[in-house]
């Protein structure tokens, strides 16, 4: 069989990749090529579990690449050789082409513990199927341990937390949760909202082994404790998927990501690769990170898409700003760029601006919230490096407005004088806006170290 663009990896950097080589080179045929036969829409995982009525309606079907006029094919690739434009399937099916994206994603890590593969222990899988089993089996139980204080264990514990009989722990080796996003205040509002849904958190400690006969029984931490498990719901993060890479001599970074310039191309001549399975670049540092975002996977897509028959449109990936968002109980928080923690890593020099204001206006109406803003800028010239928000749904967006304030190269006096929209059912008031409030703040500081 013989394609023009062919796409391994059925998640969002893959559709987008296929979606948007359809649209620009209409003439070519695009093959998409996808092992999850009933794949799901990867950020909606945890709330499979409680929130939405059916598993079903987390499906990431294949409406949009149908509609779009991208073939779809369900296999594993198990081959490929680049000298000769070849990707061999599972069935033995081989496909020729003129242009490949590797999407592949990234696999969840199991961490090497004793009694890992006992029954009763789950990964995070971004299948139909195994979700439903682990519902399925989360419904049922009455003590569940999950291991990993990030984004997908902290929402998987919020999650699992509504279910009124069940008891929920999480435990992270980190001081604290969310610490590789957020600075020590913010880690610490969200895991008050935890605390106050149930969960018990378990920080600064490690899982030493997971007991029991066939089936897992009990969780032994590093500090004596013993914690009763059900089920064990693993969430330590993942690993790019680049073994087809790796194994067709396309270059490989110390991190374990495959290469890509700015464009998305690979070490090797019409091979591109988008997504988790790509190398990450920090947007200010331009060091390989380990940030792996359905946001930063699809920009990478719609410019490999655009591009993939040479450079049609002078748009590159100038590195990652880490912009993601989350809730727990009614809170929500939100990062983007780099947090006092990275810049003190880093070793760039920074003024903060902090500011707290209810996000609407007057404070008391239903709905109003504390919405807290901290941004963070050079202290020579007043570049936005980064910037935290917590408070109502408000913050999902807000926090987009700070991202693109990075991209934009935005400093501290363009926001301490931005014009704003405000109204007092969906905003703060403008003469307490928290964002402009917090670079006002910050803009005095800099005057005044200047002076």
């Amino acid at each position: 069989m013989d394609k023009h663009v062919v796409i391994v990896g059925g998640g969002p950097a893959g559709v987008i990749t296929a979606l948007t080589a359809k649209k620009v080179y209409s003439e070519k045929t695009v093959c998409l090529i996808k092992e999850i036969g009933d794949g799901v829409i990867p950020c909606a995982i945890p709330y499979m579990m409680h929130t939405l009525g059916d598993p079903k309606q987390n499906i990431m079907g294949n409406g949009p690449l149908d509609e779009g006029g991208v073939e779809t094919v369900v296999g594993k690739v198990i081959g490929l050789e680049p000298a000769s434009s070849r990707i061999t399937l599972s069935s033995g099916e081989e496909i020729f082409y003129e242009r490949l994206v590797l999407a592949m994603g990234n696999r969840p890590v199991k961490p090497p513990i004793p009694g890992i593969e006992k029954a009763g222990v789950f990964t995070i899988e971004k299948s139909l199927s195994a979700m439903s089993t682990l519902r399925e089996e989360a419904q049922k139980a009455r003590q569940v341990v999950i291991l990993g204080g990030g984004f997908i264990g902290a929402e998987f514990a919020d999650e699992l937390a509504r279910q009124s009989d069940t008891e929920v722990h999480i435990v992270e080796m980190m001081p604290r949760l969310l610490q590789a996003a957020f600075d020590d205040e913010f880690c610490d509002d969200a895991t008050d909202q935890l605390l106050d849904a149930g969960v018990r958190v378990h920080a600064g400690v490690r899982a030493t082994s997971l007991d029991g006969e066939k089936r897992v029984t009990q969780v032994v931490l590093d500090n004596g404790k013993i914690l009763p498990a059900d089920l064990i719901v693993v969430g330590v993060g993942g690993k790019p998927d680049t073994e087809l890479a790796k194994d067709a001599g396309i270059r490989i970074t110390d991190g374990g990501s495959i290469w890509v310039d700015s464009y998305m191309q690979t070490s090797v001549e019409n091979i591109f690769a988008v997504g988790d399975c790509a190398l990450k670049r920090d947007f200010f540092t331009r060091q390989e990170v380990p940030v792996w975002l359905a946001s930063t996977a699809t920009s990478e897509a719609r410019i490999a898409g655009t591009n993939i028959y040479g450079i049609r449109v002078l748009r590159q990936i100038q590195g990652t700003v880490s912009a993601f968002s989350t809730k727990f109980g009614n809170v929500a928080f939100a990062s983007a760029g780099m947090t006092q923690r990275t810049c003190d890593q880093q070793g760039f020099r920074t003024v903060m601006g902090q500011a707290t204001a209810p996000d609407r206006h007057p404070g008391m109406l239903p709905g109003a919230y504390p919405m807290k803003v901290k941004l963070l800028f050079a202290d020579r010239g007043g570049a936005l490096l980064g910037g935290q928000v917590s408070g109502g749904p408000s913050v999902g967006e807000l926090i987009n407005v700070i991202a693109i304030g990075i991209q934009m190269k935005l400093n501290v006096r363009d926001l301490d004088m931005m014009q704003i929209a405000t109204h007092p059912l969906l905003s703060s008031a403008p003469t307490v806006h928290p964002l402009i409030n917090a670079a006002h703040q910050a803009l005095a500081k800099l005057r005044d170290k200047n002076c």
